[in-house]
C-alpha cells in the first residue's frame, strides 16, 4: 500500500475563511497611507555626544551655566600664612612670662618662705599654698626654658 500525505486543505466541508478587505485594517482603524511603527533603540547620532539632541530641541543655554562641578567657588589660599602660627605660640609665652612674674612678686608667698627659712612651722593649708605655688613656678620655668639651678651653681663657684 502506498503512503498518503496529509494534506492541509479542509476539502469542500469545512467552512471557508473570510476574505480581508485591503481598506479595512485591525479594530477598525483606517489606514493612513504609511504603516505606523513603533519605534526601537535610539536614535541614530554621534555616541561621543549623547546629550546633543536634548540640547538642540529644548534649550539654548550656555555651557557655563550647565558646569557640573559642585561647590564652594571661594578661593582657597595656597600658601600658609606664618603669621598666625607665630602669633599663638607668642601669646602663650607672654601669658607664661606674667603668670611667672606674679608669683615672684606673690607677698604671701613671701611670707611663708620666710617662715620656712626661720624653721617657723606652718599650718597645713599654708603648706598646700607653698607647694602649689612652687609646683607652678617650677612649671613655668620648664615652658619658659629657664634653668634654676644656675644661682647655686654660682655661689657654688664664688666658694
Amino acid at each position: 500500500m502506498t503512503r498518503v500525505k496529509k494534506s492541509r486543505k479542509t476539502g469542500p466541508l469545512a467552512p471557508s475563511k473570510a476574505d480581508k478587505k485591503p481598506w479595512e485594517t485591525p479594530k477598525g482603524k483606517p489606514s493612513s497611507g504609511k504603516a505606523i511603527r513603533k519605534s526601537k533603540g535610539h536614535q541614530p547620532g554621534s555616541r561621543f555626544n549623547p546629550n546633543m539632541g536634548q540640547q538642540s530641541a529644548g534649550r539654548n543655554s550656555h555651557p557655563a551655566s550647565q558646569d557640573p562641578r559642585h561647590g564652594s567657588k571661594k578661593p582657597i589660599p595656597l600658601v600658609t600664612l606664618e603669621t598666625t602660627t607665630e602669633s599663638k605660640p607668642l601669646l602663650a609665652q607672654d601669658a607664661a612670662y606674667a603668670e611667672l612674674q606674679a608669683l615672684e612678686n606673690d607677698a604671701r608667698l613671701h611670707e611663708l618662705l620666710d617662715k620656712i627659712d626661720q624653721e617657723i612651722p606652718l599650718t597645713d593649708a599654708e603648706q598646700a599654698y607653698v607647694d602649689e605655688c612652687t609646683e607652678r613656678f617650677a612649671e613655668l620655668a620648664d615652658q619658659l626654658g629657664l634653668d634654676l639651678d644656675d644661682d647655686e651653681d654660682d655661689e657654688e663657684d664664688d666658694d
